[in-house]
């Protein structure tokens, strides 16, 4: 079968991201553009990805996996995407170690944690935008100790992104992948960066923040099913 992935959306938790874009909506919105396999990757948190995966629970032909965009100290971007919750939330336990509280009364409630059915459960305490006390090896390391894929986010963006902050991939970094953002197409990212191309593959991720987009750009392969382990 044919399976359309989207292994970077935000919700309304990210404080960059709509209010409007909650988990529930995330979800309804991902199944009627006919993706088959998501990703819920706030920034630094995945406390609203259960609440979008329950929502799941209601639709055919849809996965929806935990995951989270976690931010080094050198303010690189890494996607950690997890097959069950279980791993996902320990993996936050011990990053939250590292990442200091919410900086204001703004930014704490900017950071919207929702349930399945759309209501406000609270908000997040930790500064979800800010940098974590951890370096990007350090970080993959985290995310494979607890059975994640660490994927380079955005590589094609100056901002935020391994090859804008470094300008290189470090050859200890084990990556499982790299995204490229909307404005690149993976043949192109293959060209681009083809000193990459025979070491991973190479993924294309919507980055959403907001209802819109989502639908719009994603990955496409053939698999026995939409699973984890598929992707």
């Amino acid at each position: 079968m044919v399976i359309k992935a989207d292994m970077h959306i935000h919700t309304c938790l990210s404080p960059c991201a709509e209010v409007s874009i909650s988990p529930k909506r995330v979800v309804e919105k991902a199944y009627h553009a006919g993706l088959t396999l998501i990703f819920v990757t706030d920034h630094n948190s995945i406390e609203n990805a259960e609440a979008a995966m329950k929502t799941a629970g209601k639709y055919d032909n849809i996965k929806v996996y935990p995951g989270m965009e976690v931010t080094s100290r050198e303010e690189v971007h890494t996607l950690a995407l997890f097959e069950d919750i279980g791993n996902a939330s320990d993996m936050q336990n011990e990053f939250y170690k590292y990442l200091p509280d919410a900086l204001s009364e703004k930014e704490f409630n900017e950071q919207v944690v929702a349930n399945e059915f759309d209501e406000v459960e609270g908000y997040c305490k930790k500064s979800l935008f800010s940098a974590a006390d951890l370096s990007i090896e350090e970080i993959v390391n985290m995310i494979h100790k607890y059975k994640g894929l660490a994927i380079a986010a955005h590589i094609d963006r100056e901002s935020f992104s391994i090859l804008g902050q470094l300008g290189f991939i470090p050859e200890n970094l084990k990556y499982d992948a790299l995204e490229v953002s909307p404005n690149t197409t993976i043949e192109q990212a293959k060209i681009r960066y083809k000193e990459y191309s025979n070491s991973y593959n190479f993924v294309k991720g919507s980055d959403s923040h907001w209802l819109e987009s989502i639908g719009t750009v994603f990955t496409e392969f053939e698999a026995k099913d939409n699973s984890f382990s598929s992707f």
